[in-house]
């Protein structure tokens, strides 16, 4: 069943984990109801907010994924909707 999910990415080293973040993010795009990033770029760090629309497994895929990239950091939590 899927559900709605907040995820929040930080990219630090913007500039050598910011492609394959983007390239992750393009695989999971039909699930993306909203994204909005924040590039911060005096610290080399980009923070990514994310609202999804996904299964479970879905989003363990993609938080997976992104978790496995050196320097990036992601946190979810699904949202209870009736």
């Amino acid at each position: 069943m899927k559900r709605i999910h907040n995820i929040s990415i930080t990219v630090y080293e913007r500039e050598t984990a910011y492609k394959q973040v983007n390239t992750i993010l393009h695989d999971y795009a039909e699930e993306l109801l909203l994204r909005v990033g924040y590039p911060v770029k005096d610290r080399d760090i980009a923070i990514i907010f994310l609202v999804a629309e996904m299964t479970t497994d879905e989003l363990g895929a993609l938080t997976g994924k992104l978790g496995q990239i050196k320097s990036v950091k992601v946190k979810s939590t699904t949202l209870k909707t009736n």
